[in-house]
């Protein structure tokens, strides 16, 4: 198998994910004998770039963004140039990336997430103090403005475009990791990690830095919560037809699970991301994570195929 991997170095992708040449360098490293990789930056939306990447069998798609284009962009791009690629199509992230969607989403798996609210409703909330602005279609959970009920910034809102207003989840957050099983044929749902932050703040967004929080691998959960947490989480990753890996973060409050965000494209930097982390804790190694997604794309394709009318 010939595989390609595609990226674009963090200083030109809109969000500065965790994405470097070191970050390859470990991909390439990991990547199965069996299997002639190949890198490449991603260099722009031309059919002759396409042309290029229809010549492996696989690209596995480590590229978050190109220039002002995100990471769906780009995976819509490849989509539509019929690139065969590890990370899930266009209209999965689409739908994952819009989180007014989210609520909706996760009632069909028999999860919260908070709820979206008016400005004009903010005053009169009887369930929390706290809101949090976040943008609609943001990433990497940047550009979030968190504020009380008693000093709302109505003015700072009102020139706000594409944000939607959530009441702030106090409570104990965990991320759960997505993985293709062994064969490559369905999902399976890593145990979860906690994030702590080291500093005893009361309000905090852990995924803002891997390095600000303390990382329980081995939360304390009563089989209760624990099943309801990652049966739960699966059924939302199967339900959206994600491909290969995910990540979600979420809150436990008042013994009630709150769906954050859902990452369709976790960051698989060995040092700086908690996919890999979590993976390497429960023994899974990044060559075997690198052969499971192959296999699970090969697989997906294979599916698409079948699907197809005569």
């Amino acid at each position: 198998m010939k595989l390609l991997y595609l990226y674009s170095d963090s200083d030109f992708t809109p969000w500065r994910e965790n994405i470097n040449a070191a970050t390859i360098a470990s991909l390439i490293q990991a990547t199965p004998e069996h299997v002639q990789s190949f890198v490449t930056h991603f260099v722009g939306f031309t059919a002759e770039f396409a042309d290029f990447l229809r010549q492996f069998d696989l690209v596995f798609n480590v590229c978050y963004g190109y220039g002002v284009a995100d990471q769906v962009e780009v995976v819509r791009w490849l989509d539509w140039h019929g690139v065969k690629h590890t990370a899930s199509s266009y209209s999965t992230q689409l739908l994952a990336m819009d989180k007014a969607l989210l609520p909706d989403m996760c009632k069909q798996v028999g999860l919260n997430s908070p709820p979206i609210l008016q400005l004009n409703e903010l005053g009169d909330w009887p369930l929390s103090e706290t809101f949090i602005a976040k943008h609609r279609y943001g990433s990497l959970h940047r550009n979030m403005l968190f504020f009380k009920k008693d000093s709302i910034p109505y003015q700072q809102l009102n020139n706000l475009e594409d944000y939607i207003i959530q009441p702030y989840i106090e409570g104990r957050e965990f991320t759960l990791a997505l993985i293709p099983e062994k064969n490559g044929l369905n999902p399976q749902c890593l145990p979860p990690l906690e994030i702590i932050p080291n500093d005893g703040r009361a309000i905090y967004v852990a995924g803002q830095s891997y390095g600000l929080t303390y990382k329980d691998f081995q939360p304390e959960l009563d089989e209760t919560m624990y099943d309801t947490m990652t049966e739960g989480i699966l059924a939302l990753h199967k339900l959206l037809e994600i491909k290969g890996m995910s990540r979600t973060d979420i809150r436990v409050a008042n013994d009630e699970i709150y769906v954050l965000d859902i990452n369709t494209m976790p960051n698989l930097d060995p040092q700086r991301s908690y996919l890999p982390a979590l993976a390497n804790h429960h023994g899974i190694q990044m060559k075997e994570l690198i052969e499971r997604n192959i296999k699970s794309a090969m697989v997906w394709y294979d599916r698409q195929f079948v699907q197809q009318p005569d």
